[in-house]
């Protein structure tokens, strides 16, 4: 008797999440919403740009003299590193023990413009939503994405150590990633899979963590007379201000967080004033990626959508879930 109660409440519990998120994913991936979040995110640029214009007299940066192959670099690393991410997670689904299609990669590139919704989830609902529409169950979806952050969290604590130059910042990141793994083990999916799929995308995450350093680097050298040298320090101290950007869930896409904590550790080298504009023309730089990425990609959903209604497919492969 108590077997048949406890199975039914987590089967109500399971049901109630699944229909929290599907509701949550439906917000997300609603026009007003969107809109919305993409003018928190203007008065936030706004106010950026109000406190950089405070500070530009102080600084030694002129945007006439910017150097542009460095920065259309940074761009084009960039959005490498956001489709390498997405990839990441497709081989997170694998894993787990689904069959995903590769043209899900586009899923979670237009899915990234959840972001810039203040929330820090959204984008995540978002790609339940659009990953629902394929066919990916919302559990799984959740599994991965929790997979997702504990492993990013743990990659950017490792690729931090270049600033802090000590194992706390990364021993606290892991007791952090591993909270964050315990949401899945009450998922049907095996532990042994979650625990495997984990294990391989942190290496892929300290990789994306090291080439998304490099494109912040490129962009300061296209301000500011950089060395190869501080690559190391330029790539550790974004992937600090990345972490506490997430921890930031207020702030969408740690916006005003992320700058602040770049701030506070290049003003030695830079000073205020340039690291201030070195911050917020990576931000741009950013932006401009995640916008075109994810226009790319709901043009490739649309076009892979008209392509299976006008053929024959066959029933769509799902993670066991």
């Amino acid at each position: 008797m108590l077997l048949e109660v406890g199975l039914t409440t987590r089967v109500t519990s399971g049901t109630r999440l699944e229909r929290l998120v599907s509701r949550c994913a439906g917000l997300a991936t609603a026009r007003s919403v969107r809109v919305v979040g993409q003018l928190l995110l203007l008065v936030g640029l706004v106010f950026v740009g109000l406190r950089l214009r405070s500070l530009w007299h102080e600084g030694h940066i002129d945007l006439r003299r910017l150097s542009w192959p460095p920065l259309v670099g940074a761009a084009l690393v960039a959005a490498a590193v956001v489709v390498a991410t997405g990839f990441i997670w497709i081989l997170i689904l694998r894993l787990l023990g689904g069959r995903p299609r590769p043209r899900w990669v586009a899923i979670f590139v237009e899915a990234q413009i959840g972001k810039y919704i203040p929330g820090s989830v959204w984008h995540y609902a978002g790609r339940a939503a659009l990953a629902g529409v394929e066919g990916l169950r919302v559990r799984a979806t959740t599994v991965s994405v929790s997979i997702e952050l504990a492993a990013s969290v743990v990659a950017a604590a490792v690729v931090g150590m270049f600033v802090v130059g000590s194992w706390t910042f990364a021993v606290v990141a892991a007791a952090t990633a591993f909270v964050l793994a315990l949401l899945s083990w009450r998922s049907p999916l095996r532990i042994r899979h979650a625990v495997r799929a984990g294990v391989v995308a942190v290496p892929l995450y300290v990789g994306v963590s090291l080439v998304l350093g490099i494109a912040f680097w490129l962009t300061a050298r296209a301000l500011l007379p950089v060395g190869f040298d501080d690559v190391g320090f330029y790539t550790g101290a974004f992937a600090l201000a990345w972490v506490v950007g997430l921890v930031a869930i207020f702030a969408p896409v740690g916006l005003g967080i992320r700058e602040a904590i770049l701030v506070a550790l290049l003003r030695s080298r830079l000073g205020t004033a340039d690291a201030v504009v070195l911050a917020v023309v990576f931000r741009g730089v950013l932006t401009v990626v995640d916008v075109g990425t994810a226009a790319a990609a709901a043009l490739v959903l649309r076009y892979g959508s008209r392509s299976r209604t006008a053929g024959s497919p066959g029933p769509l492969e799902q993670p066991d879930a």
